[in-house]
């Protein structure tokens, strides 16, 4: 059926058209069952409709010519539409969530091809076609336009057919909230082109600086106004709620993406060296041969970055600054002891706490006469086989095939330990890893595929980062990227950490580590906690086996044995920490041969004291040992809470933890986080790899 939908002014209309078609809609007459129908899709060709247009210049009316299905005859709801075309933009770039239930008039088509404007805009700046993006969004915003030129009798107060004022504020907010969000996505594709386009000579950070001046800051003021205009905006009774909600979080994350650019821009220009060359020490840390604050120092570089640009970067073996230096330092703690008589840099890492390891390591470095750096960077060696999976193989010139990021750990350390090298650089081709590394970051398609590889390391501590700058540490900090562990002495709530160093000599890398831990809090308010921890070393005649192949597949074939054992053929010797709240009372101990295997020592850096076990376990073998304890306090009041807190030490890895409460005499009134499962009887439990420091918050109240 052949539709035309008058929309004009009551006193207009009869001058206009003397005699009303049959197939004139009124509006008037539209009840509500047909405006419930309208809410279904109208199957219309837009290329067609746009021809079919016809648009009269007298205020207040548009000619709309169309196929609709009788079925499908309505208004339709307008805001809705525009609404749609927004959200579709920022909630998924390009995936149409919903389009409108009918397309009544010109201002609503326009404001589709607008949606595919932005849609294309988006496919095409996700894609990387350079350049492409802005015309699209040039055009969309054009679009915009026009819609709220065609539909501006929509948002006058007179309107006859839309009478609340509420809702043609909401219009009005919507479209102005489009047409924004498409030069929000002109900034962005400025903003990607400058990052595609960095100069080859000059400074980086200037680059930086004039595209975030240019480009990102006005789009986070354009996202800031997007906001404020969207908390106006009422769609409540259009049977959109959910999904507005949904759009508004996503936007919400979005902002929040620009508010941490307008944070770190100076802290990040200065780590670049904007004003000032900045040095950094490099700590290469083999988390295989674990430390109180990461792995063992077996490397180190010294990077200087000047003006956004890697200005040197010199590598080093730790042996050659620590043999130079002839002075006597005491070792600060009791696991370094049973390695040697003296403290060296090599050693520096003996904190859990990074800003603390960052300046004992700085100091040691100062001390035996390197030279003054700004910053200190820990990479650990799991992390380094995290991005070279993330970056691909690389082509070391002693090395007859590319190296993976499977046999990385693998075949460096057998060569670095065998001296294969020489006895004189036994860690030359270390140096060769990280030129062949650099090299290939000269590539942009690198830096994209490394960021989330970087970012998520950093979470789980294997990359570690400090500054003196109290700028830029605050920053650090305020993100949650400074690995610093609380002053455990004055922490409220429950918690524990683990932390062990290998004491043996030998490589570690088949380690895994199992933390249960349970608490029951009893009818009068007592908590009393029981720690179960399950390690075990996995070396087996396989792995040694596996060992062997892989490196002869890079040429390496002289294993003897007491290169097999160092490579972890050989019980495994860990002094480990375990650190409960203060004053705790120990009821029990199973699974270690007495009670006395467990020295109580003190921690003066956190002010707190710790339980210390030296523990052997072979190759095939599993240990496990639990204790029991009363904490110092209780739950005494309705609605108290019970908190909890586990904290993860630098560079240990394979590490699951399960956390169970159970409170029979008490209802569980909330948790925090939720629980990752279910199980009868006990009110809470989270379980998973340990990755990072984690907590929970338990509000309970008297059964």
């Amino acid at each position: 059926m052949t539709l035309r939908m008058d929309i004009g002014e009551e006193a207009d209309k009869n001058q206009d058209m003397p005699e009303i078609s049959k197939h004139v809609l009124s509006l008037k007459k539209v009840d509500k069952p047909k405006k419930e129908k309208a809410r279904e899709n109208v199957s219309l060709d837009l290329k067609d409709l746009k021809e079919e247009i016809k648009f009269k210049k007298e205020r207040g009316r548009i000619c709309i010519v169309g196929e609709l299905p009788r079925s499908k005859q309505g208004l339709g709801r307008a805001p809705i539409i525009v609404s749609a075309v927004l959200m579709i933009f920022v909630l998924n770039f390009g995936q149409l969530i919903f389009l409108g239930k009918s397309r009544g008039n010109e201002a609503l088509a326009l404001a589709g091809e607008a949606f595919l404007s932005l849609q294309t805009a988006s496919e095409s700046f996700v894609s990387g076609e350079p350049g492409s993006e802005s015309i699209l969004f040039s055009q969309a915003e054009s679009l915009f336009n026009a819609a709220e030129e065609k539909g501006s009798f929509l948002l006058s107060q007179n309107s006859n057919w839309l009478s609340e004022p509420a809702k043609v504020h909401s219009l009005r907010n919507l479209i102005e909230s489009g047409k924004l969000m498409s030069e929000v996505g002109q900034h962005m594709g400025n903003v990607r082109a400058a990052f595609d386009q960095f100069p080859e000579e000059g400074s980086i950070t200037e680059h930086l600086r004039k595209a975030s001046e240019d480009d990102l800051e006005p789009a986070a003021a354009k996202f800031k106004r997007i906001n404020q205009l969207l908390d106006e905006v009422d769609i409540s009774g259009t049977g959109y709620e959910a999904d507005f909600d949904g759009y508004r979080d996503k936007l919400n994350s979005l902002s929040e993406i620009f508010d941490l650019w307008l944070a770190a821009k100076e802290p990040l220009l200065t780590v670049l060296g904007d004003k000032l060359p900045q040095h950094y020490l490099i700590l290469l840390q083999n988390n295989d041969e674990i430390r109180p604050g990461g792995g063992f120092i077996g490397s180190y570089a010294v990077a200087m970055f000047n003006d956004g640009r890697l200005a040197d970067l010199e590598f080093k073996d730790v042996y050659e600054i620590d043999n130079l230096y002839n002075g006597f330092l005491e070792i600060p703690v009791p696991e370094i002891r049973e390695l040697t008589d003296n403290w060296r840099f090599r050693d520096s890492n003996v904190y859990a706490d990074f800003p603390t390891t960052a300046n004992s390591a700085m100091n040691l470095f100062d001390i035996q006469g390197g030279p003054g750096v700004d910053g200190v960077i820990a990479i650990n060696l799991s992390a380094a086989q995290a991005m070279l999976g993330a970056i691909g193989p690389l082509e070391i010139p002693s090395l007859p095939k590319a190296l993976t990021a499977e046999a990385f750990p693998a075949v460096t350390s057998t060569m670095v330990e065998a001296k294969s090298t020489g006895e004189t650089t036994p860690k030359a081709i270390v140096g060769e890893l990280i030129d062949a590394f650099v090299a290939k970051l000269e590539s942009p398609i690198q830096h994209a595929a490394l960021g989330a590889t970087l970012l998520n390391e950093i979470n789980k501590k294997q990359i570690l980062f400090y500054h003196k700058d109290d700028l830029v540490q605050d920053f650090i900090a305020s993100v949650g990227m400074d690995a610093a562990i609380p002053q455990l002495g004055t922490l409220d709530g429950d918690f524990f950490m683990l932390n062990a160093t290998n004491i043996g000599g030998h490589k570690s890398p088949y380690m895994t580590n199992d933390i249960n831990h349970h608490t029951e809090i009893l009818s009068d308010g007592s908590i009393v906690n029981s720690l179960t921890l399950t390690r075990s070393n996995n070396f087996t005649e396989h792995t040694l086996a596996w060992l062997k192949n892989i490196t002869a597949e890079y040429g390496f074939t002289s294993w003897h044995e007491g290169l097999e054992k160092l490579q972890g053929n050989a019980a495994d010797r860990t002094a480990l920490r375990l650190y409960v709240p203060e004053g705790v009372q120990i009821l029990n101990v199973f699974g270690s041969n007495h009670r006395d295997d467990f020295q109580l020592y003190y921690d003066p850096e956190n002010d707190i004291s710790y339980y210390y076990l030296d523990q052997i376990i072979a190759p095939g073998e599993t240990q496990s040992f639990t204790m029991q304890y009363v904490l110092p306090w209780s739950i005494s009041d309705d609605f108290e809470s019970y908190d909890f807190h586990i904290f993860k030490q630098p560079g240990l890895k394979a590490i699951n933890y399960r956390k169970t409460v159970t409170a029979p005499h008490h209802i569980l009134l909330s948790s925090e986080p939720l629980a990752t499962e279910s199980q009868e009887e006990t009110d809470y439990i989270k379980s998973g790899p340990l990755k990072g420091d984690e907590s929970i918050k338990l509000l309970y109240r008297s059964n």
